[in-house]
C-alpha cells in the first residue's frame, strides 16, 4: 500500500479500525470489517489488490500466528503448523491438508457466506502466502501443480496470472485449493525471520479464551478507531445481528454495550496517557474526547486521579491502575 502511495493509517481509519492497529498484529479485527478492507483495496488498486500485499515479510507480520509457522523447517512442516495452530488466531477460517498421489492439497475457506468478489479477493491472499512459502525454498520448480480460485465476477481469474502463472485455474468450489508435489513440500525453507516460536506464549490472547458473547464484543470494541464515536448499530452489523437482538445477547451475559464501551476506552484511555508524553489536549482528541476537560473527568471517574497524577504515578510505579 505505501509503496503505491496509499497512507495504510488512513485506509484503516476509513473503515471503521483503530490506525494504530497496524503495529499491533495480536489485536483481534473483526472479519467483515477485515473484508471491508480488502473491498476497498480491490476498488483502489483493482481485483488482484489482496495477492499484491502479501510480500516475502507478510507471515513473520502476523504476529505469533507467523512465528509458530515459520519454525517450521520445510513448507509441509510449516503448512501442518498453520493447520494446528490456526484455531487459536482466527475464529472462522479452515484449514485443512488432504494427501494426494505424489504431495499434499491445501484447502482453505471461511466458515461465513462469501459473494464471489469476497471470495476472490480473501482466497488470493491465502494463495499468495501459501506460494510464497513455496518460493521460500528457492526450489527451481517451486511452483505449485494447481491453484483452483474461486473468479472475480467482472475480472474472472486471469489478472492473477502474472502472479501465479499456468497453475492457475478457476473453480466454481467456496474453498481455495492449492495441489503441491512432495519435492517442493519436503524442500528445505529459506527464511529470515526476526524470531521463530515452538509453542505458543504462555500470555498470548486467544480468540475462544472466553467463550462469553460478551467478551467477542469486547475483542471487536478494542479493533475499532477511537477517534470516531462507535455506535451500538455500527458494532450489531459487524456481528450481523440487528440492535435489540444484539443487546439481549448482551444482558444475557450481564453486560451492556455502554459497560464494554466504557469499559474499552477506560483501559486504552490509560494506556495512552502511561506511553504517550505528548499534551492532554492532543491525547484528547486522538481518543476521541471533546476536548481536554472531559479526558480529565473521565480519568478521575476512571481513577481518581487527574491525567497528571495518573502519568506521575505510572512513572514512578509502572503499574495500571485498577477500575
Amino acid at each position: 500500500m505505501e509503496a503505491h502511495g496509499h497512507s495504510a493509517p488512513e485506509w484503516l481509519a476509513q473503515v471503521g479500525l483503530d490506525p494504530l492497529i497496524e503495529k499491533s498484529p495480536e489485536r483481534p479485527v473483526p472479519l467483515p470489517i477485515a473484508f471491508q478492507l480488502f473491498r476497498l483495496l480491490a476498488t483502489i488498486e483493482g481485483p488482484g489488490a489482496s495477492s499484491r500485499i502479501v510480500t516475502p515479510h507478510s507471515l513473520d507480520d502476523l504476529g505469533i500466528f507467523g512465528k509458530l509457522i515459520l519454525t517450521g523447517q520445510t513448507p509441509r512442516e510449516a503448512l501442518m503448523r498453520a493447520v494446528r495452530f490456526l484455531p487459536c488466531y482466527s475464529t472462522h477460517e479452515l484449514l485443512v491438508l488432504r494427501s494426494i498421489p505424489g504431495g499434499l492439497r491445501v484447502q482453505a475457506g471461511w466458515s461465513l457466506v462469501l459473494d464471489d468478489e469476497m471470495m476472490h479477493l480473501s482466497q488470493q491472499f491465502t494463495a499468495a502466502l501459501v506460494v510464497g512459502l513455496c518460493l521460500a525454498t528457492n526450489h527451481a520448480s517451486a511452483a505449485p501443480k494447481v491453484i483452483r480460485i474461486r473468479p472475480h465476477p467482472q475480472a474472472g481469474v486471469a489478472h492473477l496470472r502474472p502472479l501465479f502463472g499456468d497453475a492457475l485455474t478457476a473453480s466454481d468450489q467456496a474453498v481455495l485449493s492449492i495441489d503441491l508435489n512432495d519435492t517442493i513440500l519436503d524442500a528445505p525453507l529459506h527464511l529470515d525471520a526476526s524470531s521463530r516460536l515452538d509453542v505458543p506464549p504462555k500470555n498470548w490472547t486467544l480468540p475462544h479464551k472466553e467463550a462469553s458473547f460478551s467478551h467477542s464484543v469486547s475483542l471487536t470494541l478494542s479493533a475499532l478507531n477511537a477517534e470516531v464515536p462507535i455506535r451500538v448499530e455500527q458494532v450489531a452489523g459487524v456481528a450481523g445481528m440487528s440492535v435489540r437482538s444484539f443487546q439481549r445477547m448482551l444482558a444475557m451475559d450481564g453486560s451492556s454495550f455502554r459497560l464494554l464501551a466504557d469499559e474499552i476506552r477506560r483501559a486504552r484511555t490509560i494506556e495512552t496517557l502511561m506511553d504517550d508524553r505528548r499534551s492532554g489536549r492532543l491525547v484528547a482528541e486522538d481518543l476521541g474526547f471533546s476536548g481536554q476537560s472531559a479526558l480529565s473527568r473521565a480519568v478521575r471517574r476512571w481513577t481518581g486521579l487527574s491525567p497528571k497524577h495518573l502519568r506521575d504515578g505510572a512513572s514512578s510505579s509502572n503499574t495500571l491502575p485498577s477500575a
